[in-house]
């Protein structure tokens, strides 16, 4: 008889454990016990429940509704169409890679961001801001950051079918967002149309390499063609969900991204779902990578995570720009600038007392 799987095992001998716990009224454990296995089953739930359906339906609560009163709130609902190589859904479908479904990544990240916009004693990181989504794939997180009042928002990957699919679930989700008309749903896009204006917010998918500066081009000038941004990067906000996975992409050109589009007060908010790889531990890497770019990696804890979506192997984290490190680089700048000022001021000295003779 096969093996049932490891998660499934767990998931029923903590189910047997609760049970007899609830037997004995002296188990003063017994409520924490309970409150494990219902995170267990939530999250089995949530990541399994669409992980096969074509359309992905995701309901998120945008920014206008946000109101002290939670029950004021007024959700809306979208979806994205995920494309498995073995359905055959579209052409080239096995050239999609990894960026054809939703990911538990992106769920935790697109929820995190959402309780930080609904939170009143949180800030809405998005509000305003111009938004980076690295290897973005169906395009569920740019479609996010919009609704959470981003202003404008890069909906990238590096795979050509893959911007093409997030291209088509934006379209169709504006659609759907807008309430037009069914019969338009689902109808095909433009090639070319690649910019998107959702509820207030411009989204603009395009192909882009992590590193290769393509980005930074599209970056918006005012009307005399300067930065709209202080910041010369323009960048306010890095999103990556699920981008961490060494066996089949490298990390060193996802930190040549961020460093590149990160300025001083670019902010990187990442979800990583912890996975085995031989050659290295993929979170040590990242750090390490991280450190010889300045970039400090903190991980959110977990109870500041939306606690509906539970899921004890996936981490959000914050990487920004280590100021401290920063500050020590520009002294040193500033020291080495002195000493050569002095030396050459000797110099110089010593050349008119040479001439003086």
């Amino acid at each position: 008889m096969q093996e049932p799987h490891p998660i499934a095992s767990a998931f029923f001998a903590s189910h047997d454990e609760t049970i007899e716990s609830r037997r004995s009224d002296n188990d003063s454990s017994a409520q924490q016990r309970t409150s494990f296995v219902s995170n267990i089953r939530n999250s089995i739930g949530w990541r399994t429940r669409y992980a096969s359906a074509t359309m992905h339906p995701v309901q998120i609560t945008p920014v206008e509704c946000r109101t002290l009163e939670s029950d004021n709130s007024s959700p809306v609902k979208f979806h994205v169409r995920q494309v498995f190589p073995e359905h055959n859904q579209i052409k080239q479908a096995s050239n999609l890679g990894t960026g054809a479904t939703v990911w538990p990544g992106s769920i935790i990240l697109l929820r995190y961001l959402e309780k930080l916009a609904h939170d009143p004693q949180q800030q809405n990181v998005l509000l305003g801001k111009v938004i980076a989504d690295l290897g973005s794939g169906t395009a569920i997180t740019s479609l996010a950051s919009a609704l959470l009042g981003a202003r404008l928002v890069f909906c990238t990957d590096g795979c050509d079918p893959v911007v093409d699919l997030a291209r088509q679930n934006i379209h169709s989700a504006n659609l759907e967002l807008t309430n037009t008309d069914e019969s338009l749903k689902g109808t095909s896009i433009e090639k070319e149309d690649c910019q998107f204006d959702v509820r207030g917010c411009k989204i603009i998918a395009k192909r882009y390499l992590w590193g290769d500066s393509t980005l930074l081009q599209e970056l918006p000038n005012d009307n005399e063609g300067n930065p709209m941004n202080t910041d010369t990067t323009q960048i306010d906000i890095i999103l990556s969900a699920d981008c961490i996975v060494p066996k089949l992409y490298p990390i060193k050109p996802l930190i040549d991204a961020i460093d590149e589009l990160s300025g001083n007060e670019t902010i990187t908010y990442l979800s990583y779902e912890q996975r085995y790889y031989n050659e290295y531990n993929p979170s040590e890497e990242f750090r390490r990578l991280a450190r010889l770019r300045n970039l400090k990696v903190e991980v959110v804890p977990s109870c500041e995570l939306n606690e509906f979506y539970p899921a004890n192997d996936i981490e959000i984290w914050k990487v920004s720009r280590d100021k401290i490190n920063l500050e020590e680089e520009d002294q040193f700048d500033t020291e080495q600038k002195t000493k050569v000022s002095v030396s050459q001021e000797k110099n110089n000295h010593e050349a008119l007392l040479w001439h003086m003779r």
